[in-house]
């Protein structure tokens, strides 16, 4: 026997397992014929020893030592499973014990360790050990799927192996999901349902639009999510009109997530579904703002002119509340990416300014308004830039000089200066041109 394990021994007999996973892997070290390779040789005489003494650390180790051996195991291979799975089948060995030894087998994807997988899942073990022996099989992609779909047919077994098969990214675990989209777990069609929207599938969509009508509004969630990536399917599907029927659902998580799918869906018809839903004064305004950032990511002259008119309809939520719609709009106009809508959106802000909304008057309004101008980038923002330096909140001015860098920063400077220069400046525009002033210097 080598020395190294002999040292080994007697740090069993000391109890000292730190010192037995480090002889072992010193042993492991040496023993390689390929030092390129971490593989332990498999012909070597003393493995049943190096397997022996990892087990004792496993039985007697503490968290840290338990957790090291997994390492010494994995350059074992499959000598170590035989005797690793026996450790399992113990129900007298302590629980924490199966549970190390559960995830030191996730590393051997093997017929033997898939049997024992699910045995664990059908039987009555503790469900700390039935969830991690899911996760293992889970770990172990294509080649559990079988094993998985039959658990999945056995009402017992049936969560953790929905649970394991939505893990795996892989095609052929759609027919499974399939069988299940209806089960009475609620659990269970959820997790089916929200597993089905990492693919593109035919037989998908008209599942999906089923289960809109689920009695659970998490399953109705996850449907809208997934039918949103069916959006170029809208018209085939009729998807606007499914999803503006659940704007009202009676949990606002549902309504919220078909607000947005909505928003992905793009068209002229979405938009107006969403401003029908912004025009109710009863809608509270939390929804209202994903209504309206739904409608910003739009994109089209439709929806554009919609933003324009809500900017001004005063009956939109409760008059504390409306700046906060305003805000939105103006920084939902303020994220368009289309080059065609940005002029429109200017002028669209611009009439705004003009129009003497009571809501120019809030701070976070006209930090917004300063910010979307600057990225709208048109040159004809620089005046009404210039007038919200007249504002006595520093932020404001400091948002300010900041879109006007962007729009054009030479040109707004020099118009800046000259403007210090003029005698008839009244007072609190001229110190905050001063105040821009210095900040361009800085």
């Amino acid at each position: 026997m080598s020395n190294l394990l002999e040292q080994a021994k007697i740090a069993v007999q000391r109890q000292n397992w730190s010192l037995v996973n480090y002889y072992l892997k010193q042993f492991i070290l040496e023993s390689r014929s390929d030092k390129a390779t971490s593989t332990f040789p498999k012909n070597n005489a003393d493995l049943d020893e190096v397997i022996d003494l990892g087990i004792e650390v496993l039985q007697n180790g503490d968290f840290q030592e338990k957790w090291d051996i997994d390492k010494l195991f994995k350059q074992i291979g499959k000598p170590a499973i035989a005797p690793l799975i026996e450790i399992i089948k113990d129900r007298e060995i302590d629980l924490e014990q199966r549970w190390f030894v559960t995830k030191i087998l996730a590393e051997f994807n093997s017929e033997e360790v898939l049997e024992t997988m699910g045995n664990i899942i059908v039987s009555s073990e503790p469900v700390d050990l039935q969830e991690i022996a899911a996760e293992t099989l889970a770990s172990f992609g294509d080649s559990a799927i079988d094993l998985l779909t039959d658990l999945l047919a056995k009402p017992k077994s049936r969560l953790l192996a929905i649970k394991a098969l939505a893990k795996i990214n892989c095609i052929s675990i759609i027919p499974a999901l399939l069988t299940v989209v209806k089960d009475e777990n609620n659990e269970v069609r959820m997790i089916a349902i929200s597993a089905l929207n990492n693919y593109c599938d035919s037989r998908i969509p008209i599942v999906l639009i089923s289960a809109l009508k689920d009695k659970v509004a998490k399953v109705r969630k996850a449907a809208i999510i997934g039918l949103a990536g069916y959006a170029n399917l809208h018209q085939e599907l009729g998807l606007v009109k499914l999803l503006q029927a659940l704007l009202w659902d009676i949990n606002f998580e549902v309504s919220q997530q078909a607000a947005i799918a909505l928003g992905k869906i793009g068209t002229n018809s979405a938009a107006t579904a969403l401003c029908e839903l912004l025009k109710t004064t009863t809608v509270p305004v939390f929804f209202k703002i994903d209504a309206v950032r739904a409608l910003g990511r739009i994109e089209t002259q439709v929806s554009l002119e919609y933003l324009q008119n809500l900017l001004g309809y005063n009956s939109l939520v409760k008059v504390n509340d409306w700046a906060q719609i305003v805000n939105e709009i103006i920084i939902a106009l303020g994220k368009l990416e289309k080059p065609e809508l940005k002029p429109q959106a200017t002028n669209i802000l611009i009439e705004f300014i003009a129009s003497g909304n009571p809501n120019l008057e809030n701070i976070c309004v006209k930090k917004s308004l300063a910010l979307t101008l600057g990225y709208l980038g048109n040159i004809h923002a620089l005046e009404y830039l210039i007038q919200l330096l007249e504002d006595g909140d520093n932020s404001v001015i400091l948002h300010s000089v900041a879109a006007m860098k962007k729009l054009d920063s030479k040109k707004a400077y020099q118009k800046l200066v000259s403007l210090s220069e003029q005698a008839t400046l009244n007072s609190q525009l001229k110190k905050g041109i001063a105040t821009a002033l210095a900040e361009w210097n800085n």
